[in-house]
């Protein structure tokens, strides 16, 4: 059987989501998730923007896409993964193939599960965003080890560094989505499944490079910061420069040539 995970949002809506599903059997809200069930299928949303579904047919996946992005905030380039799943004797997670224990609580087995799997898509789109800022801005030290400064104007300057701001701090803030989410607390039963998921996915290995990049782009920015400051104070010492021979050259005229 087949399970996909996506995210293509910063946010959902997950109680206006969930008016609008039709047909549904049942539905269980979690504190930052919802799981919609289906007779044969189940979908899983996360209010920071993820969906797993569950042995879901494609064409109903676009159906639920096309009717979650009025329930999405903050759109993002979509990401998605595809695994197999199928039921077994006990759950586990290994070299992206999901098994389930076949009991009645299948479901959170697939919730523990689908929280590892929207935390990796999590990780892959804060990877992406990592990539595009480092690319558009690899050229600045190369320009600086050999110019010595950088041919950017002060205002394109000021952007950049509002922008690397921007970037840094969003993914800060988004960090703590990484975190053992409070189901796995409240569930710890579903702790090994849940960890099985995020060590095959490396969900900590990826974390630590993310770190790495998110402290290159911390230097970029305080590179370019370093280079905005200094380019102020040249201003300023060519501005005290120039007064002081505006100060010599009127001395001169009053007490040399006696021109007042």
């Amino acid at each position: 059987m087949r399970c996909l995970a996506t995210c293509n949002a910063e946010t959902y809506d997950l109680h206006g989501l969930a008016m609008a599903l039709d047909d549904v059997e049942y539905i269980n809200f979690y504190t930052d998730a919802l799981h919609a069930s289906y007779k044969e299928w189940d979908i899983f949303i996360f209010h920071y923007g993820c969906i797993v579904f569950w042995n879901t047919p494609i064409d109903e996946e676009a159906n639920f896409l096309t009717l979650f992005k009025q329930f999405a905030q903050n759109p993002i380039n979509p990401v998605f993964e595809e695994f197999e799943y199928a039921f077994g004797s006990k759950p586990r997670f290994f070299e992206d193939k999901i098994t389930l224990a076949k009991t009645r609580s299948h479901a959170l087995q697939m919730l523990a599960v689908s929280y590892g799997l929207s935390q990796a898509n999590i990780l892959a789109t804060f990877e992406d965003r990592i990539d595009n800022t480092i690319e558009l801005t690899k050229n600045i030290p190369q320009e600086l080890a050999h110019r010595g400064k950088i041919s950017l104007s002060r205002k394109k300057i000021s952007q950049r560094i509002g922008a690397l701001f921007i970037e840094r701090n969003s993914i800060n803030l988004h960090s703590d989505i990484l975190d053992a989410p409070a189901f796995i607390w409240d569930h710890p039963e579903y702790e090994s499944l849940y960890t099985l998921t995020i060590n095959d996915l490396g969900l900590h290995a990826r974390t630590a490079v993310l770190n790495r990049r998110l402290d290159i782009v911390k230097e970029l920015f305080e590179m370019m910061r370093d280079e905005l400051t200094n380019r102020h104070s040249t201003m300023v010492e060519w501005i005290i420069t120039v007064l002081i021979m505006m100060e010599v050259f009127l001395t001169l005229l009053i007490h040399v040539f006696h021109w007042v």
